[in-house]
Parts: structure tokens; C-alpha cells; sequence
């Protein structure tokens, strides 16, 4: 299926959504949940935080449908759904906290996958390392192939800052990515 048919797609479930049909919003469920969940995964790095927060953002969704104002993509919404719940989350945490799941994570992470994804996985640690600005902006740009605009949208920042957090970002990238010698 095309990007365009798969937007048109998301935007029939949603106005079926907003009549509270619930084949409709499994469907979209179905059809955007993995990548949200894996944006809300990398953002909180912890699962346990993803999943709920992955909850209350279809909760969310099947709840305020109707202010859908289609000024972007429904996707692009329910990014922007899962950016503000996920940083409410980060807000709560205390950064001790934070700091010692991080090291949890990649050391489990690393561990148990080496051997089978040791390229995913250089990448990975090197996008743990970049700031979270730039973690953000190469996640929904890269791994969810957003647009500038809808990216812009999501982060609520203009559109050229965008483009230049992308351009730092990929720099910062390559040069942990050298860090490590990979």
C-alpha cells in the first residue's frame, strides 16, 4: 500500500472512530499502534512505561476523536498524542530514576542480542548517547518517515528548526558512531 492510500485510510477509520465504531478504531489500532508503541519505547527507554503510556494514548484517541481538526495527518496526531503523554511521564520521573532504568536497559539490550543484530545495535547505543532532542527528531524522521512539516507539528517548533536539529542530530550521530569505531 502507498503512503496515500494508507493516510486515506487512517482518515476513514478516524471519522468512523468519531461515531464510536469500534471495528473502526481496531483497525487503526491495527494500523498505527507498533510504530507508536516503538516511538513511545525509545523515547521513555523503558517498557514498561511505553506500554501504559501506549494505553492511554488509544484511550485518548477513541475519546477525543472528534477534535481531530485534519490540519494533519490522523498518524501525525496520534504522534503528537504520544509525545505529550510520554513527556508528562518523563516529567514524573526523577532523573536518578531515569538514569538508573537507562543502565538497566542497555545493559540487558546488549546482552541478549549481540550476537544476532550487533549493527542495530551500535546503532542503538550510539542514538542513546545523542541528546534527547536529537534522539526525538532522527526517531520520527528515520524510523517513522514524518515529514519536516509533521515532525514540526508533533514538536510544536517551527519547521526549518527541524531541519537543523536533523542536521545536528545526524552529526552527533556520526561522530558517537566514530566514538565507538564502528
Amino acid at each position: 500500500m502507498d503512503k496515500e492510500t494508507i493516510r486515506e485510510q487512517e482518515r476513514q477509520l478516524l471519522e468512523r472512530v468519531i461515531k464510536k465504531d469500534k471495528n473502526a478504531f481496531e483497525a487503526l489500532y491495527k494500523l498505527t499502534s507498533q510504530s507508536v508503541y516503538f516511538y513511545l519505547y525509545r523515547l521513555l527507554q523503558s517498557k514498561e512505561a511505553a506500554e501504559d503510556i501506549h494505553v492511554e494514548v488509544y484511550t485518548q484517541v477513541w475519546k477525543n476523536a472528534g477534535k481531530f481538526q485534519g490540519k494533519s495527518r490522523v498518524k501525525t496526531w496520534i504522534f503528537g498524542i504520544a509525545r505529550n503523554l510520554a513527556l508528562n511521564e518523563i516529567r514524573r520521573e526523577t532523573i536518578r530514576k531515569t538514569q538508573e532504568l537507562n543502565e538497566t536497559f542497555r545493559d540487558d539490550h546488549t546482552e541478549n542480542r549481540v550476537n544476532q543484530f550487533a549493527q542495530k545495535q551500535h546503532l542503538q547505543a550510539a542514538m542513546d548517547q545523542v541528546s534527547a532532542k536529537h534522539r526525538e527528531v532522527l526517531d520520527l524522521v528515520f524510523y517513522h518517515e514524518l515529514s519536516y512539516q509533521e515532525v514540526s507539528m508533533i514538536l510544536e517548533i517551527p519547521e526549518n528548526t527541524v531541519k537543523t536539529r536533523v542536521y545536528y542530530a545526524k552529526a552527533a550521530l556520526k561522530e558517537k558512531l566514530i566514538e565507538m569505531e564502528v
